[in-house]
């Protein structure tokens, strides 16, 4: 097969964005299909960009046999430049077509719903399969983080436009677990649909070393990572308001701790929330926080090693718990063979499902204090059982290079 993706985010195997269909489309290069992924060269304000030469309007990039081919788009620091960013990646999809093989099926990945749109009509027009990917749930998932209201007609534009995917696609995948029951809202017959989750890179995670020493006389304390966008899903003040509880009393029965009972949480990543973020820290005065800046996947390996533990931290929202979770950090975290503390209210909880540590209600940070000193009252043997079910719980149910093979089949079954 010929493969068409369009992905706004998407990014090389080893890149700071989001790798999963770079790691997949590596796996079915392999079996023989050809695979093109069609990323914007400026995708956010806080990501790094492809530069384009001149006028063109795509430049082309090649990971082993899988071509990147990446649109020019405009750059943006603005909710409204965001916006027109969007419009000009689904313009400059006509413009950079035109030297390529006939594809037979184009995944419109719902990174946003213009670049779904964009593979709708160009699979209309080339008169090919139409596949549906639903990665977030737009534009209920914008109303609950409070980006548009109803009354917005930005809401019923992109209500029209998921209208219009699930219309005309031949068929629907996602990467989260309860998609069939939505689909069925839309008329989707089940066996047009697939869940098709998120997951790892095994070939980035190999068995994990042993943490470093925690320890008074030995080693630094414990250390509990976040890697993450700062942005308008994950509750990260969440765990700046946990850090201060657990500086100021981390037992309830001292007079407080400024090193945090003996934790340090690192927060790792950037996103339009982190410069906020990084005040208010300061103004608490805490020194159980460090900020680092964004780095590569294999970067993001090394920092994993010399973590404890883990922590996502996700708002409250009604789409998650009806239809489910698949975020990529949460199966990094638990690749990296370290307990996880899950602040997520899913309607899948692998953290839960692999006793791989601790999961609590989100937006709650006494919660999430509570949790972590538990992660640091358990004995280095507890820990290493947590982390290891966390591995093999990803490894079975997570590995990209077999999910793959399960979109591979799902495409080839598409009348």
């Amino acid at each position: 097969m010929h493969i068409w993706i369009f992905n706004h985010y998407a990014c090389f195997r080893h890149g700071c964005g989001l790798t999963s269909h770079a790691v997949m489309a590596q796996t079915l290069a392999a079996a023989g299909h050809a695979v093109t992924i069609f990323p914007a060269a400026f995708a956010q304000a806080y990501a790094p960009t492809v530069e384009i030469e001149g006028g063109r309007p795509f430049v082309d990039r090649f990971e082993g046999d899988v071509r990147f081919r990446f649109l020019r788009t405009l750059p943006y620091r603005t909710s409204l430049g965001r916006l027109l960013n969007m419009f000009s990646y689904r313009k400059n999809v006509a413009r950079s077509i035109k030297d390529l093989q006939r594809p037979d099926v184009i995944i419109g990945s719902l990174s946003h719903p213009h670049a779904v749109e964009a593979a709708r009509r160009m699979a209309q027009r080339l008169r090919c399969r139409f596949v549906y990917e639903i990665r977030d749930i737009w534009p209920q998932s914008l109303l609950e983080l409070g980006g548009i209201s109803r009354l917005h007609p930005l809401y019923w534009h992109f209500r029209g436009l998921e209208r219009l995917a699930f219309r005309h696609a031949h068929g629907v995948i996602s990467v989260l677990p309860g998609i069939e029951r939505y689909a069925a809202l839309h008329g989707v017959a089940a066996d047009r649909v697939a869940y098709i989750p998120n997951g790892i890179d095994p070939g980035l995670y190999p068995q994990p070393p042993q943490p470093p020493p925690i320890d008074a006389d030995q080693g630094g304390p414990l250390i509990i990572s976040c890697f993450t966008r700062f942005g308008s899903g994950n509750a990260m003040g969440t765990i700046i308001d946990a850090a201060a509880l657990l500086q100021e009393n981390p037992r309830g029965d001292s007079n407080g701790d400024p090193h945090g009972g003996g934790i340090v949480i690192r927060l790792v990543g950037d996103g339009p929330t982190r410069a906020a973020l990084q005040r208010r820290a300061l103004e608490l005065g805490l020194a159980n926080v460090e900020f680092l800046d964004l780095v590569s996947k294999p970067q993001l390996v090394e920092l994993a090693h010399g973590s404890h533990a883990f922590v996502h931290s996700h708002r409250r929202m009604s789409v998650v718990q009806r239809y489910g979770m698949s975020v990529n950090k949460v199966f990094a975290f638990m690749a990296s063979g370290r307990p996880l503390i899950f602040a997520c209210r899913s309607s899948y909880d692998p953290v839960r499902e692999a006793r791989a540590g601790i999961s609590v209600e989100p937006e709650n940070p006494a919660a999430m204090a509570r949790a972590m000193l538990s992660i640091r009252d358990l004995s280095p043997a507890e820990r290493a059982a947590m982390g290891r079910r966390a591995r093999e719980h990803v490894l079975e149910h997570h590995d990209l290079t077999k999910t793959a093979r399960r979109l591979e089949s799902f495409l080839l079954s598409l009348p």
